[in-house]
């Protein structure tokens, strides 16, 4: 029956020409080399060889064979390749969770951060969802990263706090309350509102800040996204306090951004599925958007003139 090692031995003798050599290319001994010569002519039954004067040329028969074996050989090549990119780079397909606020502007900018480093090998795969949703899909193991708001209940998975950016405010262009160098609650008193839908999270805490400045808004419109706040704003239908995060995309032009105080939080969760060990390719995704958070946020502020400080201070 014909095996591997004989055709391993048959394809070294092949490419360096003698028994000897393909010996040592194969650290065995030279007898060896020809037993599985032998033995593979007996299991072909076809003549690869001919001895002429202690010297092996391949046949016509022997040639034919060995252009399937390079074949063969070229195919274990490129798997070993592509054991290597696995190992070094992971390859597949990472599939991602996230909340408006990340889905709609950083979390496409980390994977092109991502894609640029395993282009040859990864494709990605997002879905954009409520904290809720995202959380099922990462707990039902459907999604293998997720970012959500911290409001979710973390049992039966993987969570680690990932950002906590300060809520700003979001003005129509030339707003009286552009012209102040932060924006306080108590300026928010009657003025026209673009708020965030009152089934987020996030609003019940913006909601108790302004309670607790004895504040009242006129909303106008209730949205559940950071994005689509600052369209309405830039149309002059409010003032608005989003995720600064939502201001990727959002032109200088088109509105004016100040920081706010009292400090509101937008705490985010990095989340992954339980019982489940993390792949290479799922924690390089993770790595990056560690390492490409703080940078993001700086840059999306600085379009604005803002510091990436605890309340986005203006700059001077």
């Amino acid at each position: 029956m014909m095996n591997f090692r004989q055709i391993e031995g048959f394809n070294a003798v092949m490419a360096v020409g003698t028994t000897t050599g393909a010996a040592d290319l194969l650290h065995v001994s030279q007898p060896a080399i020809s037993r599985l010569i032998s033995q593979l002519e007996q299991a072909t039954n076809l003549k690869l060889f001919s001895r002429t004067k202690g010297r092996l040329v391949p046949t016509q028969e022997g040639l034919l064979f060995h252009r399937e074996v390079a074949r063969s050989f070229s195919v274990l090549d490129r798997l070993k390749a592509a054991a290597a990119d696995i190992r070094s780079h992971g390859t597949g397909s990472v599939r991602i969770a996230a909340l408006p606020a990340l889905g709609f502007s950083f979390i496409p900018h980390v994977i092109s951060a991502f894609l640029g480093q395993h282009f040859a090998h990864v494709s990605a795969v997002l879905e954009i969802g409520g904290s809720d949703t995202v959380r099922e899909a990462i707990s039902s193991g459907q999604f293998d990263i997720g970012f959500a708001a911290d409001e979710i209940d973390t049992s039966g998975i993987l969570a680690e706090t990932f950002a906590t950016p300060t809520a700003v405010c979001v003005l129509p262009k030339g707003h009286p309350l552009a012209n102040k160098a932060v924006v306080e609650a108590a300026d928010i008193q009657g003025q026209p509102f673009v708020s965030l839908s009152r089934t987020d999270n996030a609003y019940r805490r913006i909601n108790a800040v302004l309670e607790a400045a004895g504040v009242e808004p006129k909303v106008m419109v209730e949205t559940h996204f950071a994005l689509s706040i600052c369209q309405l704003v830039a149309r002059g239908i409010g003032v608005g306090l989003i995720n600064p995060f939502g201001l990727e995309g959002i032109s200088p032009e088109s509105v004016d951004v100040r920081p706010f105080m009292p400090i509101v939080k937008f705490r985010t969760l990095m989340i992954f599925p339980p019982q489940r060990p993390i792949s290479e390719i799922t924690s390089s995704f993770a790595r990056i958007a560690r390492a490409e958070a703080g940078p993001f946020l700086a840059q999306v502020l600085g379009r604005f003139d803002l510091d990436p400080g605890p309340a986005q201070r203006p700059r001077r």
